[in-house]
C-alpha cells in the first residue's frame, strides 16, 4: 500500500529532465519540478510597490503610480488577500516562500496585482481616458477578494453549509457589507469610480468595450492566474508572455489567435497535469473531510478570516497537508475510516480550440475556446491503496 500511495503521488510531480514544447513564447511543460525547498512564508508585500517575487520573477518590481491603486491596496479588505492562498491546500505542497515562484506559495494579493498590472498593460497600450483605466484597474484588484481561506478548497462545503462563495462575498464586501468595513466603497466614490460598473466588469456583464477582459473564456483573471500556476509547478515562467499578450490585445486591430490559442492549450496542461491531478485531489478532499468532521467549529465568520487564523484554530487539518507534501509513509494509517470511505467527486475537464470559429471580434472568443465537463467519484481509500 505505501508503495502504491506513493506512486499516485509521483504522477504529477515526477522528477526529471521536463518535456518541454516553446511555442511563440508560450512555456508548456508536461512533467513538474518536484522541488520542495524554501524558507519560512511571511506573506508580506510592499501595497504600491509589490516586488515581482510576489508575483512570478524575482529581478523586478511592478509599480503603480495612480493613487487610486494604492490607496485601494490599503483597504483591509484587500490586504487581507495576502494571507489568502492563491490554490488552496495545493500551495502547502511548498514548504514557505523563496526568490523563485516555483519554491514558495503565491496568494490571492499576489495575483489580484498580476492581473492588475495586466489590465494597466491594456490600458496603456489603449491610450485609455482615466476613468476607462481606473474602472480595469478596480475589477482587476477586486476580482477576488471575496475569497475565503484555502480558497477553492473549502468553498464548496462554506457554500453547502453557510451559503457563501466567492462570487457572492465579493459583491458584499466592494458594498462594504461585511465586518471588513466599507473603505472599498468609499475610495471607488472618492476617486469617482462607479460601484455597479465595477461589479458588472467583475462578473462579466458590463455593457461596455472592456467586458471581454473579464467575462470571457480567455480573460485577464485566467491569463494571470494560469501562468502564476504554470510558475508554481515548474522553474520555467510565462508571465512575460502574459504582458505581451495583454499588449498584443490592444495594439492589434486583429486579435492574436496563435498567441491565444497557445494559451488554451497550456491551461489544458496545467488543469489536467497540475489542478486536477491525484495529489490535488488528495489534498482537496481531506481538507472537506476534516470540515465536514468539525462542523460545528467553523462558522459563516470563517469565510472572512485569514489562513493563519484557520491553521491556528484548525491546526490538524494542516498537519495533514504536511504529511502529503512530506510524502509520508504514515498518511493511510493518520486517517479516519469515514475520511477513507467519503466519496470523492472527481472533476476532468478538457479544454480545446475549435478551429472552425475564426476570431473575427472579441465576440467570437467564446466560440472558439471550448471545453467540456465530465464528473465522476471514487473513494478516497481507492485512491490510496
Amino acid at each position: 500500500m505505501q508503495r502504491n500511495l506513493w506512486r499516485f503521488l509521483d504522477r504529477p510531480c515526477r522528477v526529471g529532465k521536463a518535456k518541454i514544447s516553446r511555442q511563440r513564447g508560450w512555456i508548456i511543460s508536461y512533467v513538474a519540478q518536484n522541488t520542495l525547498n524554501g524558507i519560512d512564508y511571511d506573506g508580506h508585500l510592499l501595497t504600491d510597490i509589490a516586488p515581482a517575487e510576489g508575483t512570478l520573477r524575482s529581478d523586478e518590481y511592478f509599480s503603480f503610480d495612480d493613487p487610486f491603486v494604492s490607496e485601494l491596496c490599503q483597504t483591509r479588505p484587500i490586504r487581507r488577500l495576502r494571507r489568502i492562498g492563491f490554490l488552496g491546500a495545493i500551495d502547502y505542497l511548498k514548504p514557505g516562500t523563496g526568490r523563485s515562484p516555483h519554491r514558495r506559495r503565491h496568494n490571492r494579493y499576489e495575483h489580484s496585482l498580476g492581473v492588475a498590472k495586466l489590465a494597466e498593460t491594456y490600458a496603456e497600450q489603449r491610450n485609455l481616458h482615466q476613468a476607462d483605466r481606473r474602472l480595469l484597474m478596480a475589477a482587476a484588484l477586486l476580482h477576488d477578494v471575496g475569497h475565503g481561506p484555502l480558497s477553492h478548497t473549502l468553498e464548496p462545503i462554506f457554500e453547502k453549509e453557510f451559503g457563501l462563495n466567492h462570487h457572492y462575498m465579493t459583491r458584499r464586501i466592494i458594498c462594504g457589507e461585511t465586518k471588513l468595513g466599507d473603505g472599498i466603497r468609499q475610495t471607488l466614490q472618492a476617486y469617482s469610480v462607479d460601484l455597479e460598473e465595477v461589479l458588472a466588469l467583475i462578473d462579466g456583464e458590463h455593457d461596455g468595450p472592456f467586458n471581454f477582459l473579464f467575462g470571457s473564456q480567455i480573460n485577464l483573471d485566467t491569463v494571470e492566474g494560469i501562468t502564476r500556476c504554470r510558475a508554481f509547478f515548474g522553474r520555467r515562467t510565462a508571465f512575460g508572455s502574459a504582458l505581451a499578450l495583454a499588449g498584443r490585445l490592444a495594439r492589434s486591430s486583429e486579435l492574436p489567435t496563435s498567441n491565444l490559442d497557445e494559451f488554451w492549450e497550456l491551461k489544458h496542461s496545467v488543469y489536467n497535469l497540475f489542478i486536477s491531478a491525484n495529489v490535488g485531489l488528495v489534498l482537496d478532499s481531506v481538507a472537506q473531510a476534516y470540515m465536514w468532521d468539525n462542523i460545528s467549529r467553523f462558522t459563516a465568520d470563517d469565510f472572512l478570516t485569514t489562513e493563519d487564523n484557520l491553521r491556528t484554530k484548525h491546526g490538524y487539518m494542516f498537519k495533514i497537508f504536511r504529511m502529503v507534501a512530506s510524502r509520508t509513509t504514515e498518511l493511510h494509517r493518520e486517517l479516519s475510516k469515514s475520511w477513507l470511505d467519503a466519496e470523492l467527486p472527481v472533476k476532468k475537464r478538457r479544454f480545446f480550440v475549435d478551429a472552425s470559429q475564426p476570431l473575427s471580434s472579441v465576440d467570437a472568443i467564446n466560440k472558439r475556446y471550448q471545453q467540456s465537463k465530465t464528473t465522476s467519484s471514487v473513494r478516497l481509500g481507492e485512491i490510496l491503496e
